[in-house]
């Protein structure tokens, strides 16, 4: 592997982030979180506490209660409620 940072075997770019900006602020704060089984990684952004989660090109919102494990549920819990709040009425 080189060992400058960005890259991997043969030179391939290693993607550090597939987001760079927040979909619903446009903060580039955004830090990764994983939920318990080590496996699925959201993306939470400081800004705003929404959470993001990248598969197969998209780019989806997070539902915290879907995420079994995560330090960070109870944060973007409450930006996810406040922003649905009434949305059922």
């Amino acid at each position: 592997m080189d060992e400058r940072e960005g890259t991997g075997p043969a030179g391939a770019h290693v993607l550090a982030s597939p987001l760079t900006r927040c979909p619903a602020c446009g903060s580039g704060a955004l830090a990764p979180v994983t939920e318990r089984d080590g496996e699925t990684v959201n993306f939470l952004c400081g800004a705003c506490d929404r959470c993001w989660h990248v598969e197969l090109g998209h780019v989806h919102r997070v539902d915290p209660a879907s995420c079994s494990g995560c330090p960070a549920r109870a944060r973007c819990g409450a930006a996810y409620a406040a922003d649905h709040r009434g949305a059922a009425g």
